[in-house]
């Protein structure tokens, strides 16, 4: 068996036991992890000093040991571990950049259908932008891994382009040319925000809208909406 056919099994497996623990042994592991979680959030946000960093550490105490106690954390864990080991055996592993088919598909409806420029993943890295390539409206998620886009390799239409990214663990780093005009719906549950010279670091459960002085009037713009657990939204010029 494959190594991704073991973690799609493993990841399938882990739900399912999850929804058996709950059956079995009600709802203590996921009250357990909300107590931790509200405690992180309090300390992090509500108190400061000694007093919110105890209850910071209390409460990433709590969502650990409630993990532990869930099969479900470890058929995950193992499926991460095989996912790591086997990326460093593959040493050819890069990440893809995956260029647009336009072969199309006619039916009675006169419907298209063009292969997209990304492909949703659970695992692994993902970039456009290291050769030429035709640009295309996308929309894509991934469970765990990195996202590169460099938009200096595509030429945008005249009209307003739209990139749609969303993440649960990872970094997403977007490269915009000088001459392209950028809005920026951005939300995070913990991380870190660069766009541009605006930059946070740590934010918590954090919704942002950002938009360049010449968005509207400007004929070649781009909205980018990201959506990430954890992890860093990053948009730059090159």
């Amino acid at each position: 068996m494959k190594p991704n056919d073991t973690i799609r099994w493993l990841l399938i497996a882990a739900a399912v036991v999850f929804l058996a623990e709950l059956v079995l042994s009600g709802t203590g592991v996921l009250i357990g992890i909300g107590m931790g979680i509200l405690f992180i959030y309090i300390g992090k946000r509500q108190l400061s000093g000694r007093k919110g960093t105890i209850l910071f550490c209390l409460g990433i105490f709590i969502v650990g040991m409630s993990l532990l106690q869930s099969l479900a954390f470890y058929l995950v864990l193992t499926a991460g571990i095989i996912y790591y080991f086997s990326k460093i055996h593959d040493t050819t592993d890069k990440p893809q950049a995956y260029q647009p088919s336009f072969d199309q598909t006619t039916s009675g409806e006169q419907v298209f259908e063009q292969k997209s420029l990304f492909k949703n993943s659970w695992f692994g890295a993902q970039s456009a932008g290291s050769t030429v390539y035709e640009w295309q409206d996308t929309n894509i998620q991934s469970f765990i891994g990195d996202t590169v886009i460099d938009l200096n390799y595509t030429v945008l239409p005249k009209e307003e382009a739209v990139l749609m990214v969303r993440k649960v663990l990872g970094n997403v780093r977007i490269i915009v040319p000088y001459d392209i005009e950028v809005d920026v719906h951005h939300s995070v549950v913990y991380g870190s925000i660069a766009i541009f010279e605006h930059r946070e670091q740590n934010s918590w459960n954090k919704v942002i809208h950002m938009r360049t002085k010449g968005y509207q009037q400007s004929t070649q713009r781009i909205k980018i909406v990201t959506s990430i657990v954890a992890g860093k939204l990053e948009v730059v010029r090159v």
